[in-house]
């Protein structure tokens, strides 16, 4: 028989990790006392003893869902079969859902065969028969999923609270800003600092955002990543070397925490416990001035504002042409890999490697294509595809007369006699799990015994079920691909549908030459 574990899991919400951190709260709610008190209650029982444990933690995590890194494992070793029984301090770690928590209680441990101890309700499933232990423990599940939504209209208080005095909220400083020794106050960090007077003084300069990025590139100033890296505070930076571009000098030439101002509530979650968040308008947000050092003075932050904003296409005019771009997202450079970048603030929209233009001698395509241009050498590509595609249909076309009209009517009687008796089968499977089923209801057979022998029923099934298809489809396919001579094997336009179906990636390298990445489908089909 298969190893099976006792699991013990442990939770801890961010309301909890917010409060243990401010010391406000006591422990009886941490990691480190549902570890303890689940130890010792499995030594006193001494609950099997020659088990091996595995431990489940779920750090920062909302009981509202079931959508936690932790407990998605040990559902899915439940699944497996690899589960004997869980562990809880109380049912409100394992989950505030009381119609999920329901669920798992009365069905899936039960049928399982898992045994769910929680030890603060005074809870063990081993005293019920697939039941949650009667009204209590629903009526328990029900106010913990209450007390959840009533927290989280709490916590968002609370928040409002600590928005309206301007204390800084976020989980790293700005760039050019460190955390005072409370966390609630931002600091001038010097270094960091000067690098952002000198973007705004390039910007009162009449330096435009992509000149500006150009020049820190060139000087080797590090991104707000890089520095960040640099300082431990585990930023992520997607290649591991990170560079200046137009949106990051912009982010901090708009961002008026360099004016001493902390803006707060730029996002609101749609609705409680909900994780969609919308943008919320800037006359709505909450703006506290004098609440920590300036960096830069009003007159510079307004001069750099009206100078961004008076360059010509500095956030792109929209272009008056077709909206949709059908190679948007499937043009890459060849060197970094990053998706090329439509720009549409001129009369014909192009594409660049917006790496190579901030960051130039990196290998990347340092040229501009022009988006007709660009669909013209795709479509060409197609059409040489579908040529030989073509010729391949001729040499199909001429196998298939060679087979002749009565073989193939021969092959077709085979395989629906083949089909008929695979479908046979099939029935006889269906009716064999049920059987089972029945016999593993009336305890004729154990657990272990009824999933081993579903697992093979059903794998048997699917391998009836493919040679069905097969058999259905034989023949057919070959047919398939060479039929439609007289349809339209030659694109006269490019479409976005058809990009898609046939194009996976197309890699642009240095010399400005197309490499593309095909899907592998039959394009003959395609209409």
């Amino acid at each position: 028989m298969e190893e099976r574990f006792v699991a013990e899991y442990l939770r801890l919400s961010m309301e909890d990790g917010d409060v243990v951190s401010d010391n406000a709260k006591e422990e009886s709610n941490s990691i480190l006392h549902q570890r303890d008190l689940i130890t010792r209650y499995l030594s006193d029982k001494n609950l099997y003893p020659g088990t091996q444990r595995i431990e489940f933690v779920d750090d920062g995590y909302s009981g509202t869902n079931f959508e936690r890194p932790a407990v998605k494992r040990m559902l899915s070793m439940v699944r497996e079969g690899k589960i004997c029984c869980i562990v809880v301090k109380d049912i409100s770690r394992f989950g505030r859902n009381y119609l999920e928590v329901g669920d798992y209680l009365e069905q899936i441990f039960p049928f399982m065969g898992v045994r769910f101890i929680a030890l603060g309700d005074g809870y063990d499933s081993a005293d019920y028969e697939g039941t949650t232990g009667g009204i209590e423990i629903a009526f328990k599940s029900f106010l913990y999923d209450m007390y959840s939504k009533d927290l989280s209209v709490k916590m968002r208080s609370a928040l409002k609270i600590r928005r309206k005095r301007g204390d800084f909220i976020g989980p790293r400083p700005p760039f050019g800003y460190r955390f005072s020794d409370n966390k609630k106050v931002l600091a001038v960090d010097e270094e960091a600092a000067n690098y952002v007077r000198k973007i705004f003084e390039l910007a009162c300069n009449g330096y435009s955002t992509g000149k500006i990025a150009i020049k820190l590139n060139e000087e080797h100033i590090p991104t707000p990543g890089q520095y960040k890296n640099r300082e431990k505070m585990q930023y992520h930076i997607l290649d591991g070397e990170g560079y200046w571009n137009r949106k990051m000098v912009l982010k901090i030439l708009e961002n008026k925490v360099y004016l001493g101002t902390v803006v707060n509530g730029k996002y609101r979650v749609t609705k409680v416990g909900g994780k969609q968040f919308k943008r919320v308008a800037d006359e709505e947000r909450i703006c506290v001035s004098g609440r920590h050092a300036a960096i830069i003075t009003e007159q510079e932050f307004l001069k750099a504002s009206e100078v961004i904003r008076c360059r010509g296409c500095q956030k792109g005019k929209e272009h008056k042409g077709k909206q949709e771009s059908i190679l948007l997202g499937k043009l890459r450079c060849g060197n970094c890999k990053r998706s090329l970048n439509r720009i549409t603030c001129t009369k014909v929209p192009y594409f660049i490697c917006e790496k190579e233009k901030y960051k130039e001698g990196g290998g990347c395509f340092s040229g501009r294509i022009k988006e007709p241009e660009a669909e013209e050498v795709v479509l060409k590509y197609i059409n040489q595809r579908l040529e030989g595609q073509r010729k391949e249909q001729e040499c199909g076309e001429k196998e298939l007369q060679e087979q002749g009209n009565g073989s193939l009517k021969n092959s077709s009687v085979k395989k629906k006699n083949k089909s008929a008796l695979l479908e046979k089968k099939l029935d006889a499977l269906k009716v064999e799990k049920q059987y089972l089923y029945e016999q593993f209801k009336l305890k004729q057979v154990d657990r272990d015994e009824y999933l081993s022998k579903v697992g093979e029923l059903r794998k048997e099934e699917r391998m009836i079920c493919e040679e069905i298809q097969r058999a259905k489809e034989g023949g057919s396919e070959k047919r398939r691909q060479w039929e439609g001579k007289g349809e339209q094997q030659e694109l006269n336009c490019l479409t976005k549908e058809k990009v898609d179906q046939m194009i996976d990636v197309i890699y642009v390298n240095s010399e400005g030459e197309f490499v593309i990445v095909w899907k592998e489908i039959n394009l003959l089909i395609l209409t």
